[in-house]
């Protein structure tokens, strides 16, 4: 008797069990393998073409999940927002965000090309065009806004997705006045805001 053809099935049976051992390490390796380094996204804040503005918006993801985005836009003050004002009754304020640059920085928790939440540090820069009829002028002001946004990315194939967000941000008057013949806009000190932007993510 030749032991090692004795010895076949026990060695085809081991070489079975080893590649067995093996393919999970081998998967796990190629689903880390194919996650992309990085994406690139070109965004738009969708709610700004609906009040009269634009908006537009690059954004970076790195694997690891940091995030940078920057963008620039205008847009037409909506009128409930104004109407809360103290003094419109007799001002009748009628308010544009002339420009407006946005920058975040923060954690997408899954990382680029995936549906998830996010969380970012926000920086809002306006400048404010301010009228009045009844007061016969306009008056122009800087604020800017600083804070805390979040969010979910929700995709919609590969490249496509939607993402609301939620800020609540510190607003402060950096320059300019939000007056007019002695008749004041209030600039609250703290105040939320949202948003829903669409995008299109390519990943490398």
């Amino acid at each position: 008797m030749s032991f090692p053809h004795a010895f076949r099935p026990a060695r085809r049976l081991w070489g079975a069990l080893t590649l067995l051992s093996f393919t999970p390490l081998t998967a796990r390796a190629q689903t880390k393998t194919e996650r992309p380094a990085y994406s690139v996204a070109a965004e738009a804040d969708a709610i700004s073409f609906f009040i009269g503005g634009y908006s537009g918006i690059v954004n970076l993801t790195l694997r690891n999940g940091f995030q940078i985005a920057v963008g620039t836009g205008s847009y037409d003050v909506p009128r409930f927002l104004t109407e809360g004002d103290k003094n419109n009754d007799v001002a009748e304020w009628q308010a544009r965000s002339t420009s407006v640059q946005v920058m975040r920085v923060g954690y997408r928790f899954r990382g680029p090309m995936r549906s998830g939440p996010a969380l970012a540090a926000v920086v809002l820069n306006q400048n404010w065009r301010l009228r009045s009829e009844s007061l016969g002028g306009e008056t122009r002001f800087r604020p800017l806004s600083v804070g805390l946004s979040g969010g979910y990315y929700a995709k919609f194939g590969k490249h496509f997705y939607v993402y609301p967000t939620a800020a609540f941000t510190r607003n402060h008057v950096v320059s300019g006045s939000p007056s007019l013949h002695g008749v004041a806009y209030t600039v609250e000190k703290f105040g939320p805001n949202a948003s829903i932007h669409a995008g299109w993510e390519w990943g490398r």
